[in-house]
């Protein structure tokens, strides 16, 4: 006979184990809630299975994101619910086109929002992901251009290291993939940068295929700075504001305006002109006002010969013998006042 009561005991409760080394690995976890959305958790043990949503939910989950982000906006809703979603994937060691749709998804919404750190931690995790379809030939993402496309213009942030990063960047890109479009614009741009070719990349600016609008927009001010002193170095005695707004690429002619005041440009009294002599005078002073003080110059000191090494050790030893009498008198003196 079979008995249709079950197993006849409780269910086994969850055991709490720590992540990391030693302990639960990303892939060991199974999960089968059936929750689309849940909040984001920071954890330091393994979470419970029932609370972690299995691949066929998180692809229904994602999509409701989607959805709820088109119709409301709400980028803090859409962050946490994406975050979830990584997580779960990570958890549970899944690592394939899934994922890859989560992070891009959440880098398109964080661009939007011209959210810096969450953009560069969707874009570091992408860069690992395709890295790793790469190595089992398979391909996770029809946007891996696109995004390798915004991962160069990114590292054009800094003009320190832009050169070195971006080549290297480059050189693990295969003929076809430095073909495509989006990263042959971003190739552009990187070489309009290094030549100096303002005019160049702020037409490039304008022209951005898709999204790479919104990350040129994290450093085009560095690039105005340095346009605007090459623009009133090279235009004497003075330059239009309305050509400014124009070579600058701006909008509004009264967004450039406030934007060159707070430059320290020196603008005419019928707010139509740039003295340019007088701005470069006065961006000059700025900067060395905003420099800090030199430092005082260190005085090297003559190095010891070898008597003046023994002699001086001996001295330290001759003092420390005399501390330790001093300390011995200072103890008989109050035990005989005792």
């Amino acid at each position: 006979t079979v008995s249709l009561k079950g197993t006849g005991g409780p269910p086994v409760p969850h055991t709490k184990t720590q992540l990391g080394l030693g302990g639960a690995k990303s892939g060991a976890i199974k999960g089968y809630s059936n929750d689309l959305e849940r909040p984001y958790l920071r954890l330091h043990f393994a979470p419970d299975p029932s609370t972690i949503r299995p691949p066929v939910v998180l692809e229904k989950a994602l999509a409701l994101v989607k959805k709820k982000w088109v119709a409301n906006q709400d980028f803090q809703h859409a962050s946490e619910q994406l975050m979830a979603i990584q997580q779960d994937c990570k958890l549970q060691g899944v690592e394939n086109a899934l994922t890859c749709d989560a992070y891009e998804t959440h880098l398109r919404i964080a661009l939007e929002k011209a959210d810096l750190a969450e953009f560069t931690r969707c874009v570091t995790s992408l860069n690992e992901l395709y890295h790793k379809a790469h190595l089992v030939c398979q391909t996770w993402s029809q946007q891996k251009c696109e995004i390798i496309g915004y991962r160069m213009l990114f590292l054009m942030r800094t003009e320190s290291e832009m050169l070195e990063k971006t080549s290297y960047l480059l050189a693990r890109l295969s003929v076809d993939e430095r073909r495509d479009p989006d990263i042959s614009f971003a190739m552009n741009v990187c070489t309009a940068l290094l030549m100096k070719d303002y005019h160049t990349f702020f037409s490039l600016y304008t022209k951005a295929p898709k999204m790479a609008g919104y990350v040129i927009d994290f450093f085009v001010d560095r690039v105005r700075v340095e346009a605007l002193h090459a623009y009133t170095k090279a235009c004497q005695p003075e330059i239009a504001v309305d050509d400014l707004k124009l070579l600058l690429c701006f909008e509004k002619r009264k967004e450039c305006f406030r934007w060159l005041r707070e430059q320290g440009c020196v603008v005419s009294e019928d707010k139509r002109t740039v003295d340019s002599k007088k701005t470069l005078e006065a961006r000059q002073t700025t900067i060395m006002a905003s420099r800090p003080p030199p430092a005082e110059p260190v005085v090297k000191r003559k190095p010891l010969s070898i008597d003046e090494l023994l002699t001086a050790g001996k001295q330290k030893g001759i003092d420390a013998k005399a501390q330790k009498a001093n300390k011995k008198i200072k103890k008989q003196n109050k035990k005989g006042r005792h």
